[in-house]
């Protein structure tokens, strides 16, 4: 759990702004505002480890891991987008049936650890705020104190 926490610290901060659009933060891509939208509607208000939150996310990871597979692949780094579709795979499993939520939890905290040291090892980084919906429920399912700013960065798209 240690090795989650190190890695994504970082990201709880950012998120935050996500949905204040601060300044100094980049825009979200088209891609992650629709998914934040699927997620907030689904997860909100702490409902993090429910069938629909956990099928939202899984959607959003889907797109997550193809579209940065696909990126690692035109960079050359297709060993890399094959460790992204291996270890990914399992935090996709939501959108077809339903898991328990600790299952999932472990799904998708393995994703993001891979995405984390693949985008570490080849300096090619996956769409921030994107990656931020995959990270979102991690910390909200861990009872994390950064939850609450997770929640209020998603509020406006909830709408």
């Amino acid at each position: 759990m240690n090795r989650f926490i190190v890695k994504c610290a970082f990201v709880g901060l950012l998120f935050i702004s996500f949905g204040a659009q601060a300044q100094m933060a980049p825009q979200p891509s088209a891609m992650a505002v629709q998914f934040a939208q699927l997620v907030s509607k689904a997860c909100l208000n702490k409902q993090w480890e429910t069938p629909a939150c956990l099928s939202a996310v899984s959607n959003s990871n889907l797109a997550l891991a193809a579209t940065y597979g696909s990126d690692l692949q035109n960079k050359g780094f297709a060993a890399a987008a094959e460790q992204i579709k291996q270890h990914c795979a399992a935090s996709t499993a939501a959108r077809e049936q339903a898991y328990p939520a600790y299952a999932m939890k472990s799904a998708f905290t393995e994703c993001a650890n891979m995405i984390y040291d693949v985008s570490e090892q080849t300096k090619v980084t996956p769409d921030q705020a994107h990656y931020q919906l995959l990270v979102a429920p991690i910390l909200c399912m861990s009872n994390d104190q950064r939850c609450l700013g997770v929640e209020q960065g998603l509020a406006p798209y909830a709408r």
